[in-house]
């Protein structure tokens, strides 16, 4: 299944989709509007505006009886009027000739030649009439009503006289043209129609940026938005952290920035994640993981466990990603010993499990890699772990490895503990996400939230809410607080 097939799980875009790709490239759409309509303005106001003037014949069947004085009978009628209209067909081909055309050009003086003056001249039969209709286009509205007078008059020579004439014997026509309207020279432009063409030209444009709006959107790769995540995976988004640098460093944000805006990120999450937390044997262990790496699990595994020790709960963090140790990188421990020697029983807890910033906060690091690790984590040891650590502590956070790497976090899950799959917006792939997501469908996990990380920082709103000032530097300096007060209060 190709990258088109995979979206929407092959049952096509629907108004939903269509919806929600303009809404996420809505500037992208806008633009494309935007070079629709002036595409359009500028082909219409650059053309040179073009008048019609229209004159009318109307054409009747001259029997030979009512040219001898005597009256024609129902038979000679029909046939006559088959014949007009035969004769009718040929007419708009026969203005277009020399015979026509160029006393047209005599008459009037005109700089052209035929095959120009044909161009814009044009004759039409109104269905079920007897009618012929001359319309003319000129850039001049006068001349063009003299070329169509002078046409229609042409035409109603050639049609009555000179082509039944023999070598200068004149034979009566059959066919008599009589000009019924005379063609005036036309008080508006007829070309372009600019309303017309911007009606045109913003329905296409509409059209176009939905187009390029979801062609975009299908050729995108990755996450940009918390829908392209929910869509996939069936779970609610419990909490987002923004692309921030103060997430980069040795140091959770509630630790070196404790009044940041991404301090209060990070204990919304922790807040909604103690709400749907089921009241159920191990629940209280997190195994947080991601679709694929460099999406900040491990950033928000360590911020996540320190938020619950800051609320005063017993923690203890453990980075089950063997693989490739992070936890203790992110907090600036000594990370050499931990898990892998605990497990094996090369080392005590007391050894292994190290005390990070408040008695309630433990972390246990990796340690070095010895043997495979899925089965070191599929080991009965391993699940003798986590029932321990789980009745010893109110709240354990394991940091497991991406899920394209390895099922670890699954495994997990599979065993009672509840799982928050992390996203990166703008660096998870959809691809891998779709791979995810069917994976713990079948294995029947479904996980206990989302937690979108690297979404776009908001600007503080001023309007009688707090907002938050210079943060605080290394030295400990306090961040300052601000509160516009509401205009009752000014009063008082």
């Amino acid at each position: 299944m190709d990258e088109a097939e995979q979206v929407q799980d092959g049952n096509g875009v629907t108004i939903l989709d269509l919806f929600n790709a303009v809404r996420k490239h809505v500037i992208t759409a806008v633009v494309t509007l935007v070079i629709v309509m002036v595409a359009i303005c500028a082909y219409t106001f650059t053309r040179t505006p073009q008048y019609t003037a229209t004159s009318e014949l109307l054409a009747t069947y001259r029997s030979s009886a009512a040219a001898s004085g005597a009256s024609s009978n129902a038979v000679e009628l029909s046939s006559g009027a088959n014949y007009i209209n035969s004769q009718i067909q040929t007419y708009p081909q026969l203005i277009k000739t020399e015979s026509v055309l160029q006393p047209v050009i005599d008459d009037l003086g005109l700089d052209t030649t035929v095959k120009e003056l044909a161009a814009s001249v044009t004759a039409s039969n109104p269905d079920g009439t007897m009618l012929v209709d001359i319309s003319v286009n000129d850039p001049d509205p006068k001349q063009a009503s003299s070329i169509a007078n002078s046409v229609a008059e042409n035409l109603r020579k050639q049609v009555t006289s000179t082509i039944y004439s023999d070598e200068g014997d004149k034979i009566i026509s059959p066919v008599n043209l009589t000009v019924v309207q005379q063609a005036y020279a036309p008080a508006s432009p007829s070309s372009p129609n600019v309303k017309l063409n911007m009606a045109i030209g913003l329905v296409s444009g509409i059209v176009l940026g939905v187009m390029v709006a979801l062609i975009k959107d299908l050729l995108d790769t990755r996450v940009r938005r918390d829908s392209d995540v929910t869509t996939v995976i069936d779970a609610p988004v419990l909490g987002s952290l923004s692309r921030n640098e103060a997430y980069v460093g040795t140091s959770p944000v509630i630790i070196s920035r404790p009044a940041s805006r991404e301090a209060e990120e990070i204990r919304r999450l922790r807040t909604n994640v103690m709400f749907v937390l089921p009241d159920e044997p191990l629940s209280n262990v997190i195994v947080v993981t991601s679709a694929g790496p460099s999406e900040g699990k491990t950033t928000l595994s360590v911020n996540l466990a320190t938020a619950f020790a800051e609320n005063g709960s017993k923690v203890l963090l453990i980075d089950a990603d063997v693989r490739n140790p992070s936890v203790s990188k992110a907090l600036g421990i000594e990370g050499a010993v931990g898990l892998t020697h605990l497990i094996t029983n090369r080392v005590s807890s007391h050894d292994a499990i190290q005390r990070y910033w408040k008695p309630n906060f433990h972390v246990l690091p990796a340690g070095k890699q010895t043997m495979n690790p899925s089965i070191l984590l599929n080991s009965r040891a391993m699940k003798a772990l986590v029932e321990q650590v789980s009745g010893a502590y109110d709240y354990v956070i394991i940091d497991t490895a991406p899920m394209q790497v390895a099922n670890d976090a699954a495994v997990f899950a599979k065993e009672g503990p509840e799982l928050l799959l992390v996203a990166g917006l703008g660096v998870t792939e959809k691809k891998l996400l779709r791979q995810t997501g069917r994976e713990l469908s079948t294995l029947s996990i479904d996980p206990v939230g989302l937690a979108m990380n690297y979404g776009e920082t908001e600007k503080p709103q001023k309007g009688g809410y707090y907002y938050y000032g210079d943060e605080s530097d290394d030295n400990g300096r306090k961040r300052q607080i601000q509160h516009k007060k509401s205009e009752k209060m000014k009063k008082d």
